[in-house]
């Protein structure tokens, strides 16, 4: 407005008047444009979450983490020197916790157990939710050993420190656990969730809060 009156001091008012108009509609509509950017910036990154995530426990979703295992598997078996091992593990008697405290302390129960292993794996491991209460880890460049190690770690500290559930109430929580590893295992890594599949059903048939596995090729 000061530029227009300093050019030209004889500008009718009605002028100024549209040039006001025109400006504040301008401004209006750059800033919906702005909002409409970022609404639909934040809208996709939840969508990606939700694609890829467990909404739960902020893991991976089972999707994701097959997509994730193809890519590992092909990977391994068309490196010779490479290994890789694969946890299945399940709560024990999860469905006593949710008739016992409900849906939502069962829920909570779920988070914190997310929560325990994104705290105990490294970047290089690949955590997921694949099932209602059954989890996955996936470790490259692992040896048998330290994939057996791992799965012990993970058994004894959630067997160690009892979950604190909303109610203020705290329950002992334990999983069973069933490891493969490849080439220990099988000279196929395609072949690795049938074996940890089997190991878990051994696990929780033989007494739960127990980590099964085997040396021998299935």
């Amino acid at each position: 407005t000061l530029t227009l009156l300093f050019l030209m001091p004889e500008q009718p008012a009605g002028a100024l008047v549209y040039y006001w108009l025109i400006s504040i509609l301008g401004g209006m509509l750059s800033l919906y444009i702005i909002k409409h950017e970022a609404d639909a910036r934040v809208l996709f990154k939840q969508y990606k979450f939700q694609a890829n995530y467990d909404f739960l426990t902020g893991i991976f979703n089972k999707r994701k983490f097959e997509e994730v295992s193809r890519v590992l598997y092909d990977r391994t078996s068309q490196s010779p020197s490479s290994q890789l091992a694969l946890i299945y593990l399940d709560i024990d008697h999860f469905k006593q916790i949710n008739d016992q405290y409900g849906h939502y302390e069962g829920d909570q129960v779920l988070k914190e157990l997310g929560a325990r292993l994104r705290f105990l794996l490294s970047s290089s491991h690949t955590s997921a939710r694949i099932g209602g209460e059954e989890f996955a880890v996936l470790m490259p460049n692992c040896t048998y050993t330290k994939g057996l190690h791992l799965a012990e770690e993970i058994r004894h500290t959630i067997d160690a420190n009892p979950i604190l559930l909303t109610s203020g109430d705290t329950i002992p929580v334990t999983v069973s656990l069933g490891i493969a590893h490849y080439p220990t295992n099988t000279p196929d890594p395609q072949t690795l969730p049938l074996i940890a599949d089997r190991m878990l059903y051994k696990a929780k048939t033989s007494g739960r809060n127990q980590v099964c596995s085997t040396e021998k090729k299935e």
